[in-house]
């Protein structure tokens, strides 16, 4: 081998081994890289997994320096979840889960969706330093007397339960929501004061926190604006809101007081009605499937197939404004002959005969046509072929003088003996013909006030099921607090309504569902156990 034979050797050896060298760490680079990649990424999956939880949780968290709380979440209803009612459904609104993204979001007036003709799609309320200093305070006690679980105190970095005094916050220094439910709605809401660091927890809570109650000085004023406005209604929807429409909401703090943007009208479970009118009205869906896109899995069975129903409900009347069930006397007519069952004999009397209730000695006294007729402690039946008025209570009632309603009648003593409790037992179908009108106008459409009467039908047979009002003799309110019944007049598209869906209602693994419906959907309906 020459001499220049072994230069080139040597040349071409140094080159490959340089070659080889960056090759090798490049890949280690390459190597290096990835392993930083997937390290960054786990920890972008955790921080998520906190946020939107990859792992079937569906909250978001916002604690920050503050500690969690042990609040137990409620049990998960799996028909009752998040449904996008965007116009932009492929994708979702919230990324970073930040308060600057849920401002943002409930700010703008340009977002569209299903029911976004409802005023109620974006709103907002002003209060001054001064008047919600005054409010939160109020109401942060009363909420404390009445749900002491709800209300949680910051005490050397732990939440904890205590008896609060009245103006337990002082001052208010920050308003700032801690949890979310992934669809946006505010499930715990920090109140920081001169006095403490409370926690309230529910979005009813929330809704009743921030609401106005009462007339303080002046008007508190909610604005309104339908999906697509330029700006909000000029003339208030809403004054003085004892609840906040909706739990949807972001916080902005000035120099003056806070801002409160929301969006929705509800609880904001299940079917919203507003998007349910847009939905058959202008998309093309029938009533079986919009039933399905806001109660996940469920089927529609008839309820001659349910055994535990025998086709009346038991209607417990209240005051008016739906404000106490306890009645202190109760005044009906009957368009027909009438009948009234006292235990120690029957009453008959014509049609357009009045009978008054009252108490008097804890016995029921009762008056027919300016008579006293009986006192007695049992419970009172009355029944007629007609309807009967009752002439001691005021609803929304247009076509009559007084409500009127079918079926018969109980009068009962309250177990103080002191006031009466007033039963109405009907049959299901025919309660339904008061509830269907009172719940959704009949503008909304045939096929929509089909959604409402199955809801409506569903959620009565769910609270027959359910018995939660047994201690008090009747299955159901004729109020918000279950189902509106006998405040607006009957009207054609809600009788044929009712009529076309007759029997039908809504099942989960074969058993009546809790058929949750609401006024106006923010865009985003909630999990059903991110509010209860």
């Amino acid at each position: 081998m020459t001499k220049y034979t072994k230069k080139v050797g040597l040349i071409v050896f140094l080159i490959l081994f340089f070659v080889g060298c960056t090759t090798v760490r490049r890949r280690e680079d390459r190597r290096e890289t990835n392993v930083k990649r997937e390290n960054i990424r786990k920890k972008t999956e955790k921080r998520e997994s906190n946020i939107v939880g990859t792992k079937g949780d569906t909250r978001v968290d916002l604690y920050g320096k503050y500690r969690k709380d042990s609040y137990p979440v409620s049990r998960k209803i799996p028909y009752l979840v998040t449904v996008n009612d965007l116009d932009y459904r492929d994708r979702k609104p919230f990324k970073r889960y930040n308060e600057r993204e849920f401002l943002q979001f409930y700010r703008d007036l340009d977002i569209k969706g299903y029911g976004d003709g409802s005023i109620y799609w974006r709103w907002k309320v002003e209060y001054s330093n001064i008047k919600l200093k005054y409010l939160i305070n109020e109401h942060l006690y009363s909420i404390s007397q009445r749900r002491k679980r709800e209300v949680l105190t910051y005490k050397n970095g732990k939440w904890i339960n205590q008896s609060l005094g009245k103006n337990p916050v002082g001052d208010i220094l920050d308003l700032k929501i801690l949890q979310r439910g992934e669809s946006g709605i505010a499930i715990k809401l920090l109140v920081k004061g001169s006095e403490g660091e409370f926690l309230v927890v529910k979005e009813a809570n929330i809704r009743y926190l921030l609401g106005a109650s009462r007339n303080i000085g002046s008007d508190v004023k909610l604005y309104g604006a339908s999906g697509g406005s330029k700006n909000y209604s000029r003339n208030p929807i809403s004054k003085n809101p004892q609840l906040l429409p909706s739990a949807f909401i972001a916080i902005e703090k000035d120099r003056d007081g806070y801002i409160i943007y929301g969006g929705g009208f509800g609880h904001g479970v299940g079917v919203p009605q507003w998007a349910v009118n847009d939905l058959t009205k202008h998309r093309g869906y029938s009533y079986n499937r919009v039933i399905k896109r806001y109660y996940k899995d469920t089927r529609l069975k008839n309820i001659r197939n349910i055994k535990e129903i025998d086709g009346k409900i038991r209607v417990g009347i209240m005051t008016t404004n739906f404000s106490a069930i306890e009645h202190k006397n109760i005044k009906m007519y009957s368009t027909a002959k009438i009948k009234v069952k006292t235990g120690a004999g029957d009453i008959e009397l014509p049609a357009d005969s009045k009978i008054e209730f009252k108490v008097t000695n804890n016995h029921i006294e009762i008056i027919c046509n300016g008579k006293s007729r009986v006192k007695t402690t049992r419970p009172v039946k009355i029944d007629s072929r007609g309807m009967i008025g009752l002439m001691n209570i005021k609803r929304n009632i247009k076509k009559y003088r007084y409500p009127m309603y079918r079926g018969s009648f109980e009068v009962k003593l309250t177990k103080n003996a002191r006031e009466l409790v007033l039963i109405n037992e009907v049959d299901i179908e025919d309660y339904l013909l008061q509830v269907v009108p009172s719940e959704m106008p009949a503008s909304f459409g045939l096929e929509a006030l089909k959604v409402q009467a199955i809801t409506a039908r569903t959620y009565a047979v769910k609270d027959i099921l359910r018995n939660r009002y047994k201690n008090l003799g009747f299955n159901i309110l004729d109020s918000a607090q279950s189902q509106v019944y006998n405040n607006l007049d009957e009207n054609n598209v809600a009788t044929n309504a009712v009529k076309a869906t007759r029997g039908l209602v809504i099942v989960y693994d074969d058993k009546p569902i809790d058929a949750k419906y609401y006024s106006t959907s923010s865009g985003l309906n909630s999990h059903a156990h991110n509010v209860w």
